[in-house]
């Protein structure tokens, strides 16, 4: 199992709306993660495999976490997106 944390500045709506996004996508292609949301002030502790975040903060993410792959969505409502990008990294 994969642990992944998706992240937004204040970690309510939009990283929420992707979570259940990124379920979806994991639901459909049998990928076994465990997926949590947090704002980015809150992903300091976080030690699991894979950061999601909305393209606007990736990189600020990946300034906070840099031991950790970090994924940048531009579409959080984009399932082939989502996929496409997490797809590598689920073959690892």
């Amino acid at each position: 199992m994969k642990k992944v944390m998706v992240t937004c500045r204040a970690g309510v709506g939009t990283s929420t709306m992707l979570t259940v996004q990124v379920k979806n996508v994991a639901k459909k292609n049998n990928w076994d993660l465990q997926v949590d949301h947090s704002s980015v002030d809150g992903i300091g502790s976080f030690k699991g495999d894979i950061i999601i975040a909305l393209s606007d903060v990736a990189d600020e993410v990946r300034e906070k976490k840099r031991d950790i792959p970090v994924i940048g969505i531009k579409n959080m409502m984009s399932k082939d997106e989502i996929e496409e990008k997490l797809a590598p990294l689920m073959k690892e």
